[in-house]
């Protein structure tokens, strides 16, 4: 190489490394070299992505040592393959069918490419410009940077409304599916619904107890709706290649071993319950008068919901009248899939269904399902009414009644809330 001779620089996205001329910066050179494998060692030694909503299997036999490809990338093509849930779980644990019909996929964002680092068998990362902001090198004074703030702040950015990443080809396949052809280097993974096309629909936000501290935060995380459950997700950053766990189950680029090219991803998500409403519609064709007086008739409706084989949602409800025509009342959060028992206990003391029997519904969630009663005058006068009586448990006083209109009698409370 002659004396005025440049070595290439190579820019990507916004990092870049030069070293200048041979001749006259062999000083700084080394000094800098010095300097980018002391950050390039804080780097290895951090990178244990176990943490959080995904763990990491290498699959066995499917190693190499790392090469470089022209460029000084890590040469070769990744796999991965990432499941909805350990398929290791036992029964007892494991949300099974019910997972597996929530359709969920896994799209990938490309944050860092992995650069051999040369005379090692080790590599550091070239940050793509949009994730640029990310500082992976830790704190000072800090042997590893916090893996989980870092996956959170990758997918603020993966995942802003107005100007989202592009995921890498591939992404969107069905968990399960194996991922081929990726480039060596660090990705964040997010599963989410298949039937969710638009970032507002699978992003959300969960709040998060830590176990150590005790403190709580919110976190960005993605979903996925089965019939019943909604499915949350922590995006997570997963490395490729990577090394085998050590001792301790921790997998880091610092272990021992051959490096893997095809990994495994069993996802962790947290399981929370979905609600649907019923609304209970009654029409009354006539109304009792006496004497040209109207006076209120109300109609008692105990509701039962049923699911798995156990009552899940138990409730008695009314409708009250003071003219012909139609009323209704809707019950909020109701189990999604619950059968629904709905039985006119109660018909007023003048009125008698046109249609007798219950109803029955299944509850849908995130929407309202209807059952309807309609009621007509049977010709007689009584004067009734109807008082609607509820029973709620207090940890503090027990058991309290209350009633609408208030009955004055021993133990009644009147209407909850007052």
């Amino acid at each position: 190489m002659n004396s005025g001779e440049r070595i290439p620089v190579r820019k990507t996205g916004s990092r870049k490394y030069s070293y200048g001329s041979k001749a006259g910066t062999e000083i700084e050179m080394e000094q800098e070299e010095l300097l980018m494998k002391k950050r390039w060692t804080y780097l290895l030694a951090a990178l244990a992505l176990t943490v959080g909503m995904c763990a990491v299997e290498p699959l066995a036999g499917v190693a190499a040592a790392l090469e470089a490809d022209a460029e000084g990338f890590v040469a070769g093509s990744c796999f991965l393959t990432a499941y909805p849930e350990d398929p290791h779980k036992g029964e007892a644990d494991s949300f099974g069918e019910d997972l597996a019909g929530a359709g969920v996929v896994v799209d990938l964002y490309q944050v860092a490419r992995a650069v051999k680092t040369p005379g090692y068998d080790t590599c550091h990362y070239e940050l793509s410009s949009v994730y640029d902001s990310l500082d992976i090198s830790g704190d000072e004074g800090q042997e590893s940077a916090d893996w989980k703030v870092l996956a959170q702040q990758a997918a603020a950015i993966a995942l802003d409304g107005n100007a989202p990443d592009t995921p890498v080809e591939g992404s969107g396949a069905s968990a399960g599916t194996r991922i081929e052809n990726l480039d060596a280097g660090l990705y964040l993974l997010v599963a989410r619904g298949g039937s969710m096309s638009a970032i507002a629909d699978y992003r959300t936000e969960i709040r998060q107890k830590d176990e150590l501290t005790g403190e709580e935060s919110t976190r960005i995380a993605t979903i996925a709706n089965s019939g019943q459950y909604t499915y949350a997700f922590l995006p997570q950053l997963v490395s490729l290649p990577t090394k085998p766990a050590d001792e301790n189950g921790v997998i880091s680029t610092s272990n021992p071993g051959e490096w893997n090219f095809d990994m495994e991803v069993n996802l962790k998500p947290e399981r929370l319950n979905r609600y649907g409403s019923l609304e209970i519609i009654k029409t009354l064709s006539e109304y009792e008068t006496m004497g040209g007086v109207q006076e209120s008739a109300t109609f008692v409706f105990e509701v039962t919901g049923i699911l798995n084989e156990e009552t899940v949602y138990s409730n008695v409800e009314s409708i009250t009248f003071t003219a012909a025509g139609q009323e209704r009342v809707v019950l909020d959060r109701i189990p999604a899939m619950a059968e629904v028992t709905v039985r006119e206990v109660y018909s007023g003391s003048s009125y008698q269904l046109t249609v007798p029997g219950d109803r029955t519904a299944t509850i849908a969630a995130g929407a309202v399902v209807s059952v309807e009663f309609e009621n007509e005058y049977d010709g007689r006068r009584t004067n009734g009414h109807g008082i609607k009586n509820q029973f709620v448990y207090d940890e503090a006083g027990g058991w309290n009644w209350y009633s609408i209109p208030a009955q004055d009698a021993p133990g009644n409370q009147g209407e909850p809330g007052q």
